[in-house]
């Protein structure tokens, strides 16, 4: 038994995992110091060498044939041991303190699940319009704090934390979902209690960004969540791996 499980789920993630774990690394040093209890487990569905490299960091990887983040995620889940699941993207990069905070937060017996809001690695190499979406994205973020019913346009997998036992109650990510199925179990958790959000940023590297561009971006979240609220499903039936 730990205090936190991070679960992170892997695909083809060899350009960006070792960099990833480095600094979640420094982040469970850091958590350590305040003796906060940690595992790290990593789920890979990988083709080539992810899992090698995730094994320099932890003993703790697995391989799962089934592709699907949702399962990826609930396999995790299943072999964790954490009172607190902590999910990551495998190209997200946690700050020393960001651990740290995020257990903090769960001292309110009302937290039931916490998120964060996300900036860009190295900014400067952005265009105007994806820095302009990266303002309005860490204004919207931050802005659920406060106005809980914008937990429903909430989609970021980069980080996201809940308590174990809430995320048995409301049985765990859809696996039926090739998108939003962060965003449902925020819908489902929320019943159970407070969705807070952590103070300081996680990053990112913006590779869908990147390649598909803001508008493509919008167009096709938000085409999805006008089916998922008006018809209860995705108009994708799968969502591209950006790598």
């Amino acid at each position: 038994m730990c205090d936190l499980s991070i679960i992170i789920a892997t695909k083809n993630e060899k350009h960006y995992i070792a960099n990833t774990l480095t600094h979640l690394q420094h982040a469970i040093k850091e958590a350590k110091k305040d003796d906060i209890t940690t595992e790290l487990i990593v789920v890979d569905s990988s083709t080539e060498n992810t899992a090698d490299i995730a094994r320099q960091f932890t003993p703790k990887v697995h391989h799962l044939a089934t592709q699907g983040l949702p399962k990826a995620r609930n396999y995790g889940a299943a072999k964790a041991t954490g009172q607190i699941l902590v999910f990551m993207d495998a190209d997200t990069l946690l700050q020393r303190n960001t651990l740290k905070d995020l257990f903090n937060i769960f001292k309110n017996k009302k937290a039931v699940s916490t998120i964060s809001f996300v900036m860009p690695i190295g900014q400067a190499k952005l265009t105007v319009s994806a820095k302009i979406f990266y303002v309005l994205d860490c204004a919207f973020i931050r802005a659920c704090a406060f106005l809980p019913f914008l937990i429903g346009f909430y989609n970021r997998g980069d980080i996201m934390a809940i308590r174990r036992d809430t995320f048995e109650k409301i049985r765990g990510f859809n696996e039926t979902l090739c998108m939003m199925e962060i965003t449902e179990l925020l819908i489902n958790a929320s019943k159970l209690g407070k969705i807070k959000v952590l103070s300081s940023p996680v990053f990112e590297s913006s590779r869908r960004l990147k390649q598909w561009g803001v508008l493509k971006s919008y167009r096709i979240w938000w085409k999805n969540y006008i089916y998922f609220y008006a018809f209860k499903r995705l108009h994708a039936s799968s969502y591209e791996s950006i790598r």
